[in-house]
């Protein structure tokens, strides 16, 4: 028998939506690990934000389309015998994620260890030289990551040697850039759902809740 779960989405406080989820296959090894006290790797760190329309089936294994944005999930807890609850939400700071409009949500075992938040497939522009940037814009570094608009001003002649941690600080020209949001993507998937679309415009507001039962 799959296991299966609820995810639903709250907008300040208020239910917007609920429904069952799809465990799709390649969280089936996490899971036959965890019951084999196999614990290195195994655990549920990440959600995905996507753009994908299509509905989730069990050969998935990313989420279905990008523009995609991922996060650290929040507090875990057990709400029931053999249920386990995370928490996640879109806050005001998630900049990779403005501008996507959201049909689908994933939860990543991130095995790999990706660092979150990430964003991959995104419509921001490039950086580009000697060009004004007012606060809260957004550009692609050279690396791919996503870098955010601290302090206006005017780019500098020729690209700077970008921040790589996530939140540190580059000065370029009379600007000045915070990185928040790396180009990768956790993996493996392990669970997959579709959500009424919205856009996230960077207000901020929406949490939520994913309980999966075994």
């Amino acid at each position: 028998m799959r296991p299966k779960g609820i995810a639903r989405l709250y907008n300040r406080g208020r239910l917007l939506w609920e429904a069952e989820n799809l465990f799709v296959n390649s969280g089936l090894p996490l899971l036959a690990n965890l019951i084999a006290g196999v614990m290195a790797g195994q655990s549920i760190t990440a959600i995905g934000f996507g753009s994908g329309a299509l509905a989730p089936t069990a050969g998935d294994t990313t989420l279905g389309a990008t523009p995609a944005y991922y996060n650290a999930i929040g507090a875990a807890s057990f709400p029931s015998p053999g249920s386990v609850q995370f928490n996640y939400a879109l806050a005001t700071i998630d900049y990779g994620a403005i501008g996507i409009t959201i049909q689908e949500l994933g939860l990543f075992a991130n095995s790999a260890a990706v660092a979150l938040p990430s964003a991959v497939g995104t419509a921001n522009p490039s950086w580009a030289a000697s060009t004004a940037e007012a606060v809260g814009e957004l550009i692609v570094d050279g690396n791919g990551n996503i870098q955010y608009c601290a302090i206006a001003g005017f780019t500098g002649t020729s690209a700077p040697t970008w921040a790589t941690s996530l939140n540190a600080t580059t000065i370029d020209g009379t600007v000045t850039w915070n990185l928040v949001a790396f180009h990768n993507a956790p993996g493996p998937l392990v669970a997959h759902v579709a959500v009424p679309a919205f856009a996230y415009t960077g207000a901020g507001n929406y949490s939520g809740t994913w309980t999966l039962t075994f």
